[in-house]
């Protein structure tokens, strides 16, 4: 359940993420203040019948004296409010400054809906004074189906409005495929009006005094002609142009290659799941394995309750006596003998004690640093047991898997930096990794043979017996009563110690006993439960684990030794 929970979380977040571009949220709330102006803004714009513009533009820039600039900076928005559908990008760019071939780069900022052409050498810093730039570019299909008795119409911004300089006049010329008709002229806001010469004719005259940065100069004219096929369009508006791009077939590849993704990390995952191997009821474990190489068997992975549950094994066998005091900590030693009666993976807890005794304090780095080492290397040697001795082989792809944990990490990238402008490609990676999931799941890497396929069974099946309700279950205790005890290490590597107490109480009528290489605190008194017992030797082994684990990350990020690292602005 709480894998699923996790599975359904992570989708609703790819999803967001996904989404996010079309919400138009601009988290970049930085200004900059504009020292250069714009003396003279000359513009030609040549509109052909078959709707493509050619413009060139000429301004000529002020840079005062007393700052460092490398040059100026175009950008063109590729949406167009009167043309939801349209996506205008402009081509064939070229710049050129004082007459010479200008150097530039290009970029896109906000989810390529920017095109940026950035004019100047960033190695050296342009002379103060006038400066000539000269920028020529080609637009396709620009003009639109006309409204208000228009057939045709041409609406464009001349001078556009995100111009952070101010103009101080500016010369504006729009050759019409035929004669303009119900033309107006608006300066900023719709109110604000321009005067305009060559009204009737096919060639239109715009000239403007000084403008505030940030106004544009906006020319509506009507075109009795047939409208010409459109430029670049979508199905879908400019508003989700950064979600799915800006091409049908460009959403086909990525919606196949989704397709094709999902179903490979489907089959792939389905094929680690592996037949209940069915649960027959068994009185006793298998023969020859203990409690943590049962639990692994069962469940593929391995956790502290193992570790635990192989310490009390051996204390059962007489290799080792457990005593615990009221503050919780716990002493573990060696008696010598009994280490002939335990399974090899348990006799590997002996490594705790070295043949003498060993002290769990809950606060002890030392301490804690050996458990973890200790059990590692006990994690370590279950998972080798179960491969060498038959039990499980591996199994999948380790590609696959590779590419499970590259899918995470591949939708992130193409959500937050979206670098082709289409964030709907986060699902190719996304969904790979969601629908392959399993392929990383715990087991997901190894496969029971047909002799760990029967081991499996027989230990599910004892399972049964030690965590199902006695009216499920009975087990007859009357004539089996030393069972509970031997049994209490199984319990606790199947994590139903308390189900398997339960279930003795209940039969027996009375509380269950504490088995007698408890000692100290616990072993003295009948009134602390085994899970009691347990827990508290659990959190102690977590609280030592813990703070060594602290030291490691307070060094990492305290300094000291090695190499090290550090840095600062520039």
């Amino acid at each position: 359940m709480k894998s699923r929970l996790v599975r359904i979380l992570l989708l609703v977040v790819l999803g967001g993420g996904v989404v996010y571009p079309a919400l138009g949220i601009d988290l970049n709330s930085s200004t900059s203040t504009e020292v250069t102006t714009i003396t003279d803004y000359a513009a030609d714009f040549a509109v052909a019948k078959d709707g493509d513009m050619h413009v060139v533009e000429t301004l000529t820039v002020n840079f005062p004296g007393g700052y460092s600039k490398h040059g100026i900076f175009r950008f063109f928005d590729t949406r167009d409010p009167s043309a939801p559908h349209a996506y205008r990008l402009p081509k064939d760019i070229s710049v050129t400054q004082d007459g010479q071939s200008a150097q530039t780069e290009m970029q896109w900022k906000s989810n390529r809906r920017y095109r940026v052409i950035r004019i100047g050498d960033p190695d050296h810093y342009v002379s103060a004074g006038d400066h000539v730039y000269r920028i020529s570019y080609t637009v396709d299909g620009v003009l639109e189906k006309g409204t208000g008795g228009d057939r045709t119409r041409f609406f464009w911004d001349l001078i556009p409005s995100g111009w952070a300089q101010q103009i101080q006049k500016a010369e504006l010329t729009v050759h019409l495929p035929v004669p303009a008709q119900h033309l107006r002229c608006t300066v900023g806001d719709p109110s604000g009006q321009c005067r305009v010469t060559g009204a009737s004719s096919d060639t239109v005259h715009i000239a403007v005094g000084h403008l505030p940065r940030n106004t544009a100069v906006t020319l509506r004219a009507g075109l009795d002609m047939a409208t010409p096929a459109a430029g670049t369009t979508m199905p879908w508006t400019s508003r989700w142009s950064p979600v799915l791009g800006h091409s049908v077939l460009g959403l086909l590849e990525v919606a196949i290659l989704t397709l094709i993704g999902s179903a490979i990390a489907f089959v792939g995952s389905w094929r680690t799941k592996e037949p209940d191997p069915g649960a027959p009821l068994q009185y006793a474990p298998p023969d020859g394995i203990g409690p943590a190489q049962a639990e692994y068997i069962r469940t593929e992975a391995t956790s502290r309750e193992m570790y635990i549950a192989s310490i009390m094994e051996a204390a059962d066998k007489g290799a080792l006596t457990l005593t615990g005091d009221k503050h919780g900590d716990w002493t573990i030693t060696d008696t010598g003998k009994g280490w002939d009666g335990v399974d090899a993976v348990t006799g590997r807890v002996s490594s705790l004690t070295g043949g003498g005794s060993f002290t769990t304090s809950r606060k002890d780095v030392g301490q804690g640093q050996k458990l973890k080492s200790a059990m590692g290397s006990f994690d370590a040697a279950v998972r080798s047991w179960a491969l060498d001795d038959g039990f499980l082989v591996a199994s999948g792809s380790k590609v696959l898997r590779w590419l499970v944990g590259m899918g995470v990490a591949g939708a992130a990238a193409l959500i937050v930096w979206n670098p082709i402008g289409m964030s709907v490609s986060a699902l190719v990676p996304g969904l790979f990794a969601f629908f392959g999931a399993g392929m990383i799941a715990t087991g997901a890497s190894t496969k029971h043979t047909d002799k760990g396929r029967d081991a499996w069974a027989r230990v599910q099946g004892f399972y049964r017996i030690l965590s199902t309700p006695s009216a499920e279950a009975r087990f007859d205790f009357a004539s089996r009563k030393d069972l509970y005890l031997t049994y209490v290490p199984w319990a606790v590597a199947f994590g139903c110690a308390d189900a398997w107490a339960k279930k003795y109480e209940t039969e027996m009528g009375t509380a269950a006993p504490m088995p007698a290489y408890i000692g100290g605190y616990y072993g003295a008194s009948m009134g602390n439960s085994l899970s009691s017992m347990v827990g508290s030797f659990s959190s102690t082994v977590d609280s030592a684990i813990s703070s060594y684990e602290a030291t490691q990350h307070s060094s990492s990020g305290g300094g000291g030794g090695g190499g090290g690292g550090g840095g600062g602005s520039w």
